[in-house]
């Protein structure tokens, strides 16, 4: 029989877990997407951003191109340049410049740091 439980504890242990290690897998993802974005204009690498969800919710939003809460300004293309426009950029840039790194990374990144975050309380 159970004397001594702490569910709010961990809880609050998981919680803070799974916060950190969405943020370390939208810098990782963010880390990689900058090898990838058009150098055309160099303020759309130095745009991109992780955001993290507000009152500790455990997801981030990994962003380019600037506007309010980023501190950049709006940079117009940022989109167009990811969606619709298909050209060729040079040094191996790409149009996908986000969603391919997330896709290759993200899951296996996430997974991995919940086995680091975790470790000694699961």
């Amino acid at each position: 029989m159970w004397t001594n439980w702490r569910g709010d504890e961990l809880v609050l242990l998981i919680n803070g877990a799974l916060r950190r290690a969405a943020e370390k897998t939208g810098n990782v993802v963010l880390q990689v997407s900058k090898g990838e974005v058009p150098l055309d204009e160099s303020p759309l690498m130095r745009s991109g951003i992780v955001i993290m969800a507000a009152n500790n919710v455990p997801a981030c939003c990994i962003t380019y191109g600037g506007g309010p809460g980023t501190g950049f300004p709006i940079i117009p293309y940022a989109v167009k340049w990811h969606e619709k426009q298909a050209r060729h950029f040079q040094h191996g840039r790409k149009r996908f410049y986000l969603r391919d790194p997330f896709n290759r990374l993200a899951k296996v990144t996430f997974q991995n740091s919940i086995m680091t975050e975790t470790r000694g309380f699961m």
